[in-house]
């Protein structure tokens, strides 16, 4: 039974005069526990429709097009939580006194469909898979990182075998389409164990559509926790290597690379960036498999279209974390500092809050942001990264936009948009 938080105007529900408050109990005697059950199954034309009302039971007998939604806002999914103790679990690096939030360990199916959250699929029972079949919940993104059942248990701090390829073997055969990813953490999961997993999950294609690859990330906050370490920039250049001649073997097998590294591999090595071609579909972008190579197709995509000048001086301070500083430097400005009267400097911010080992954008906090740019001239706008806010508009410290605006007296913008919307964003200073 689910709560209706609203109902559109000019709806189905509207018409049939069903209130906020009320609930939905069953659609065709189906229970009703959340917003997927319900977009489900009020796809069909003719649906029987249970609504609770104060104390009264009221079936609706509906007939309508196939798919036409009713027009019921039902209550937010609560997210379910993660029983495993993954050795390189970020919850579990995370400093004291952070918002509650930041020490939820989330691991729901739901989600990964929705939004492309990594499961590991450990607590998945024989009925939540019938329903990812039943409702098509595809495709679905899982947190693999070994096949081989040992090193498995150790990563995910588990003590039993979960079943893994016995569930992946059922998902696919009925059609779900899955991405796999791996946190390479040396010594541990890399090697044979690589191997193993790489052609356990390649039996499975095209039901296992890719493999992402990305390097362990630890912060200084470790105390007490499972050893890790980085790899050395000699074992990132080797799993270059290793890697490509795994992908040319199966790229004559499966006439695709299926197993993909992350940015983070080529940037830190300083090997240059695949082309387009290596990433095909360009599956896991969101897992930063790509994500830079695709910044630079669409800045070569549009930059004939930039203009030459601009109508008036403007300075922009582009912030950055050490990652993303080399290609934005390398392959982003040259093409912007080229228009008369635009003036950038990159920042690259150093991350005190979590450690220097930790690069990504994505990860900085207000409190480093402003700290390492509040001596500095930063001109008419400050760029910041997309990915430091989180659906709160929070960054990690619980800073906000306005928070560094205010600080620093400067404008600031999350920049979210496309490189073709650039010198659309400028017009607004």
């Amino acid at each position: 039974m689910l709560r209706i938080i609203s109902v559109d105007s000019g709806s189905i529900a509207e018409e049939l005069d069903i209130k906020s408050g009320d609930y939905v109990v069953s659609i065709n005697e189906k229970p009703i526990h959340d917003r997927l059950d319900y977009r489900f199954y009020q796809s069909e034309e003719q649906i029987d429709l249970h609504i609770k009302h104060k104390d009264e039971d009221v079936i609706y007998e509906i007939e309508k097009d196939a798919h036409e939604d009713l027009g019921l806002e039902l209550d937010e999914m609560k997210m379910k939580a993660c029983g495993n103790n993954c050795v390189f679990c970020f919850v579990y690096q995370n400093p004291k006194g952070m918002r509650k939030a930041l020490y939820f360990k989330d691991e729901d199916y739901r989600f990964s469909f929705l939004y492309g959250h990594y499961v590991t699929m450990t607590t998945l029972k024989q009925k939540d898979l019938d329903r990812i079949v039943e409702q098509r919940l595809s495709p679905l993104y899982i947190s693999v990182h070994s096949t081989e059942e040992n090193t498995r248990k150790l990563l995910l701090g588990i003590n039993r075998d979960d079943q893994l390829l016995q569930k992946i073997e059922y998902l696919t055969q009925n059609g779900i389409e899955l991405h796999a990813q791996i946190v390479l953490c040396p010594g541990i999961n890399d090697g044979k164990i690589f191997d193993r997993t790489v052609a356990d999950l390649k039996k499975f294609y095209p039901g296992v559509k890719s493999i992402a690859v990305v390097p362990v990330g630890l912060t200084q906050h470790r105390e007490n926790l499972y050893q890790l370490r980085i790899h050395t920039k000699n074992e990132l250049n080797a799993m270059i290597d290793y890697v490509n001649q795994k992908r040319e073997l199966l790229k004559k097998e499966l006439n695709v690379g299926f197993v993909y590294l992350s940015d983070e591999f080529f940037i830190k090595a300083g090997v240059p960036m695949p082309n387009s071609d290596y990433y095909d579909e360009f599956y896991q972008i969101e897992n930063g498999v790509g994500e830079f190579r695709d910044m630079i197709d669409n800045l070569n995509s549009v930059r004939k279209k930039f203009p030459k000048k601009i109508s008036k001086p403007i300075k922009l301070t582009w912030v950055t974390g050490k990652l993303a500083e080399g290609p934005l430097k390398e392959f982003i400005m040259p093409e912007l500092v080229k228009v008369e009267n635009l003036e950038i400097e990159v920042i690259a911010i150093t991350n005190h809050f979590y450690g220097p080992a930790i690069q990504v954008s994505g990860l900085l906090t207000g409190q480093d942001i402003y700290n390492q740019l509040k001596n500095r001239k930063l001109g008419d706008l400050i760029l910041l990264p997309p990915r430091v806010l989180n659906d709160d508009n929070l960054l990690l410290d619980d800073w906000t936009v306005n928070d560094l605006e205010e600080k620093l007296n400067t404008r600031c913008h999350v920049y979210t948009e496309p490189m073709s919307e650039f010198f659309n964003v400028l017009k607004s200073i």
